[in-house]
């Protein structure tokens, strides 16, 4: 994997190598003192979501009180009240699939009653529209490893949303603005190694204040209330990466590559479906094969198959790639032409020995040249800016500039104006 910015990762653990020894997936841990995170998320920036452009669909927004989750029907609005039709006006299959897709939208209004009733308000999936989450989580994404996923949350002065629970995945909560008081328990970790009472409702009490980030493992048990002040954080929910979806990879990739079609499109023999012994027999030559095949898996390839597959998986992040267009005009790349490298866009490096050629996996996108050009990718790689010209070290102008071409048009660079 080529070089990527960790410096959101780093605000949210601070020291990395301590949190990735000693508290990942063991310890609830609190970073204290950092940069609010009002850059991410404010009381405008909810507010311009909410009201300026209430088109919030039903499954982008939540209201909580008390642990209790409000009808939708309370809050939203059909598509119909927005944009009315005659009467017998017959739908078109576009109109039919907006109203499937949207099931209302929200009413400002009665979300904005109902936080002042003591509600709280969650964003979901905030990163799909809020350009400030978007490019965090893909950093953290790209630090860690992970898909990540963030949710604003807007809890009014002395209430509570959810009660004790616990969620299915790692969490980093960053304080915005106010204060929030969380209850929490012991980790799944904690408990397992005995550093927990027996008490699974025993929790401790930690304040978060702008500029704080709670980590919490997943299956840790947590509630949290506001007190004098409303609060406003983000949750960034961090998706498992387990070797449960290592080895679904190298399974996959060993039906596609590694095992003989003649083996796996064996018929089953007759009779199996009565005679137990018939297809136990043919199983045991099966696996006799299967198991040689991943016996013959190399670590590097376990690791590639899956990093391939992962870095195929990401939802594209090319902030800009209308208006970054334009600064080439007509003529394209030149060899004066300063380009930049998109940290959105990851890249990682395959080779294939048989062809002689390497990859460039840019998330969904990927670009083929000549294994020679692995040393001018790792240039690309090591430089925020760059021209084509300083990649004469190795290729000729021609070379060079179909290269960055195809790395623009596969959004990896990008030019200045």
């Amino acid at each position: 994997m080529l070089p990527v910015d960790s410096a959101a990762l780093r605000r949210c653990i601070g020291d990395e190598k301590e949190f990735t020894a000693d508290i990942w997936g063991k310890r609830v841990h609190v970073t204290r003192g950092g940069v609010p995170a009002s850059d991410l998320i404010s009381v405008q920036d909810i507010d311009r979501l909410l009201t300026d452009q209430p088109l919030l669909r039903s499954d982008m927004i939540r209201l909580v009180r008390h642990g209790e989750i409000l009808p939708r029907q309370a809050y939203l609005r059909s598509m119909r009240e927005i944009y009315p039709r005659p009467v017998d006006h017959e739908m078109t299959e576009n109109e039919l699939l907006l109203e499937m897709l949207t099931r209302g939208v929200a009413s400002a209004a009665e979300v904005t009653a109902a936080v002042r009733g003591g509600a709280t308000l969650i964003l979901q999936s905030a990163h799909w529209y809020h350009p400030p989450l978007t490019e965090f989580c893909r950093s953290l994404e790209l630090a860690l490893g992970r898909r990540c996923r963030a949710n604003i949350y807007l809890t009014p002065v002395s209430s509570q949303g959810f009660g004790l629970h616990t969620d299915p995945h790692d969490v980093f909560v960053l304080q915005a603005f106010g204060e929030k008081q969380w209850h929490v328990g012991a980790t799944p970790w904690e408990r397992h190694n005995g550093h927990a009472s027996d008490d699974p409702d025993e929790t401790r009490e930690l304040l978060l204040r702008p500029g704080d980030v709670l980590y919490l493992p997943k299956g840790t048990p947590h509630r949290a209330n506001t007190l004098s002040a409303r609060s406003g954080h983000v949750t960034i929910s961090i998706e498992s990466n387990s070797w449960r979806e290592v080895l679904r990879t190298t399974l996959s990739r060993l039906v596609e590559d590694s095992l003989p079609a003649e083996l796996l499109d064996a018929e089953l023999p007759v009779g199996w479906l009565h005679d137990g012994s018939v297809l136990h027999e043919a199983a045991e030559r099966f696996l006799t094969e299967a198991r040689a095949a991943f016996a013959r898996q190399e670590p590097e390839q376990v690791r590639s198959a899956h990093l391939q597959t992962f870095l195929t998986q990401l939802t594209d992040r090319i902030p800009g790639a209308f208006e970054t267009d334009s600064a080439l005009g007509v003529l394209g790349v030149l060899d004066t032409t300063r380009l930049r490298r998109r940290k959105t866009v990851p890249c990682a490096l395959f080779a294939q020995p048989a062809t002689r050629r390497i990859y460039a996996v840019l998330g969904r996108r990927s670009v083929s040249m000549p294994d020679s050009y692995e040393k001018v990718m790792r240039f690309v790689a090591e430089r925020s800016e760059f021209t084509p010209e300083e990649l004469s070290f190795a290729l000729d102008e021609p070379e060079r500039l179909e290269l960055c071409q195809a790395l623009v048009d596969a959004h990896l660079l990008h030019a200045l104006e």
